[in-house]
């Protein structure tokens, strides 16, 4: 087969080529015969005709065979190298001159090879044209909920705060993706505001208010305990003097006229290290003589009721019971073999429910016959009692009255335990 070379398929006249464009067109288009042609013009008249190049061009034009390469180029060739082959002015990839009937219709300059396109970028320009989404005005129903549950976190703490935080996020996020279909960021910024400053403020009182309960319990029974240890001293104290004096302190020491002069708390001070206070009191003047109302404000801290409301520093709500068979019966003390319903079933010191003067000879008195005095009061449910033999418990509010009156005597014969 005959190559060309590239001017040739690129459309360069070839007129010396047997069957030229210039015969074709006069066969193909009977120019020859045709009156008026360009060719008879010339030849008749010597003259060409006005028109006659530009039809000649035309002709020329259509009787060119036009195919496109790979790579995109449109090329021509005259119809008599059809089926040669020729080499792209561009690529110089080798192709055979289609034929007639192959070739393409001329369109105009051919779209080169492009190059691979960019499906992101295409994305991206497609969501860019993309038209813009009419807002409906829709609210978004977490972003409410948020709000509501904002506002009752100031009455609910933790119970709606936290949902309320968790709910305003949500919408936030559901509002920045919806592209406008939704809305309601304000109400869902203002409920996650109220559950923060629930958190931050209204919280910890809140917290603080569940558990002042349980630090009032625990509060309570550190009191109870402190003066539980208080008793204890005072009890040690009872049977330091008993081991010394073969008995315990009478409740009030009277002059020989039996005038009440003290309590027997202040004959307790040489045994609970308060030596040096004992000394400074003049035992032969009662408790609020010149010289021994200045000692008032001295009261030890054994004294003190842990807890308690005190009245002032100088008063003590730690007494004893005075009356028919009890601990302290007479003016004399009683021994412990006198106690024949059992050191561990008498009560020797107890909590009452008014204070005196530490000093003062002032207690509980017993009547068999007549209403219990008044005790506790310092605690929740009850108050502690010392018992003779050293022990102390805590009697509950609601102890028998039988009980409590065997407790109280000391050799009353009655068949009672403390609770």
């Amino acid at each position: 087969m005959e190559k060309l070379p590239w001017s040739a398929a690129a459309g360069h006249r070839l007129d010396s080529y047997p069957g030229s464009a210039e015969n074709a067109k006069s066969k193909r288009y009977g120019l020859d015969s045709c009156p008026g042609s360009a060719q008879n013009a010339k030849t008749q008249n010597g003259v060409e005709p006005p028109h006659s190049k530009a039809t000649a061009s035309k002709v020329s034009r259509l009787l060119m065979i036009h195919f496109r390469c790979d790579c995109g180029r449109l090329l021509q060739a005259k119809e008599e190298l059809a089926g040669r082959l020729t080499r792209c002015p561009d690529c110089g990839r080798e192709m055979k001159i289609l034929e007639a009937g192959e070739a393409i219709e001329p369109a105009g300059p051919g779209p080169r090879r492009q190059a691979p396109r960019d499906a992101y970028a295409e994305e991206e320009r497609d969501r860019d044209r993309e038209p813009p989404i009419e807002r409906r005005g829709g609210r978004s129903g977490k972003a409410l909920a948020s709000l509501i549950l904002g506002i009752t976190s100031f009455i609910c703490l933790i119970f709606t705060g936290i949902p309320a935080m968790i709910c305003g996020i949500m919408a936030l996020r559901d509002i920045g993706g919806s592209r406008g279909r939704l809305h309601g960021t304000g109400m869902a910024v203002t409920g996650i505001v109220l559950a923060a400053i629930t958190s931050i403020l209204i919280l910890p009182a809140g917290l603080l208010g569940l558990l002042l309960p349980a630090v009032q319990k625990v509060r309570e029974a550190a009191n109870r305990m402190a003066c539980q240890q208080n008793l204890k001293q005072l009890a040690i104290a009872m049977h330091n003097y008993h081991d010394v004096h073969g008995s315990f302190p009478p409740a009030v020491v009277r002059d020989k006229n039996g005038k009440p002069l003290y309590s027997w708390r202040v004959l307790l001070l040489p045994y609970m290290e308060e030596q040096p206070l004992f000394q400074q009191f003049k035992l032969d003047e009662p408790w609020d003589s010149p010289n021994n109302i200045k000692l008032l404000d001295r009261m030890p801290r054994v004294f003190t009721d842990p807890g308690a409301a005190m009245p002032d520093a100088h008063s003590t709500f730690y007494q004893v019971f005075v009356g028919p068979k009890t601990a302290f019966e007479d003016a004399a003390g009683q021994n412990l073999a006198t106690f024949t319903d059992g050191p561990g079933n008498t009560i020797l010191i107890v909590e009452a429910a008014k204070a005196v003067p530490w000093t003062k000879p002032e207690d509980l008195g017993f009547d068999p016959n007549a209403p219990l005095p008044a005790l506790g009061g310092q605690h929740v449910n009850g108050y502690n009692a010392a018992l003779a033999d050293g022990a102390v418990h805590f009697l509950p509010r609601d102890t028998d009255e039988r009980t409590l009156r065997g407790l109280i005597t000391r050799n009353g014969g009655e068949a009672v335990t403390p609770p």
